[in-house]
């Protein structure tokens, strides 16, 4: 079988599965970073359930270094050791669903293991850094990444953006997911029609918009700013300097699958993330109305602030 290389968040990954909407990776040589991920049949003898989730997600065989996820009508994946994912599908399973349970919560955890710190944000380059927008779900980040890149700024990631210490204690945001998941009302708000598009699974009315490629692979940005996105109470846009123990909140309330970190004790890595961002980065309060026609003035809002950053 021919396996699909690939790129994100900084790893290189070695897939039986397609991995649709992730940068492919050329370089065939073994690496320190590489991710493997497989089919093959999971063993019914780990641990019974430890944890079971709202959408009926399981977890079981829990010990850190080995995770066991179990998603109903798509199957299990066995997390080991930040280095291996193995994935056993149930017949007939949809491969949407699929991609989205590996991507998301087996990925999260995959690197919750590597010391990589999975943050629900969205994020663009700006001036050859990161520019990260976390908020609660809905808040509209993908939506202002996606108006954003219609605007020429190049999307680092949607919905997940990847952080990581460098060699010198620099936080870095690592590429994500080469598309942009919209619903269908904002993706016709801003002038995408279902041409090209995927939906994002059975049940959802969220689309896949793909991302224009990039001339070369997108590499890892210093992290320059994050912003926090809120609905205006009174239909005005205001930026607010958020510092201290409120802006570590603001993110350890966005480093995704926390409740998963948390039980399988990758808190405190995440938690010591979270500190050196709120002490080395600018992190802003956007509050903004959230109605398709203040969009255009909350981009050149946004856009007049981050110029301040040159």
């Amino acid at each position: 079988m021919k396996l699909g290389l690939y790129r994100l968040a900084g790893l290189r990954i070695l897939s039986d599965l397609p991995l649709f909407g992730i940068q492919t990776c050329p370089d065939e040589t073994v690496q320190d970073n590489e991710v493997r991920i497989r089919r093959s049949i999971i063993s019914d003898d780990l641990a019974s359930t430890t944890a079971r989730f709202r959408d009926g997600q399981h977890i079981r065989g829990c010990n850190g270094k080995e995770v066991l996820l179990e998603f109903p009508r798509v199957g299990r994946f066995l997390v080991r050791g930040g280095n291996e994912i193995l994935v056993d599908l149930l017949p007939a399973c949809d491969d949407g669903e699929v991609r989205a349970y590996l991507l998301g919560t087996a990925f999260g955890v995959l690197c919750h293991q590597r010391g990589i710190t999975p943050l629900h944000a969205s994020a663009i380059d700006f001036g050859g850094g990161g520019v990260a927008f976390v908020g609660a779900s809905g808040a509209g980040k993908s939506t202002l990444i996606a108006a954003l890149a219609r605007r020429g700024h190049k999307v680092i990631a949607d919905d997940v953006c990847f952080l990581q210490f460098d060699g010198e204690g620099n936080i870095q945001a690592q590429p994500g997911v080469e598309r942009i998941r919209l619903w269908e009302e904002a993706m016709y708000a801003l002038g995408y029609d279902r041409c090209g598009v995927e939906r994002e699974m059975h049940g959802y009315n969220k689309y896949f918009i793909p991302i224009p490629p990039a001339r070369g692979p997108v590499g890892r940005r210093h992290l320059h700013r994050v912003y926090e996105l809120q609905a205006s109470v009174d239909g005005a846009i205001a930026l607010d300097r958020l510092q201290g123990a409120r802006a570590i909140e603001v993110l350890m309330q966005n480093v995704y699958r926390l409740g998963l970190a948390e039980r399988l004790g990758y808190k405190p890595h995440a938690f010591t993330v979270c500190a050196s961002v709120a002490r080395n980065v600018p992190i802003f309060r956007l509050n903004r109305p959230k109605h398709f026609n203040a969009l255009e003035d909350t981009i050149q809002a946004l856009e007049d602030h981050l110029h301040e950053m040159r």
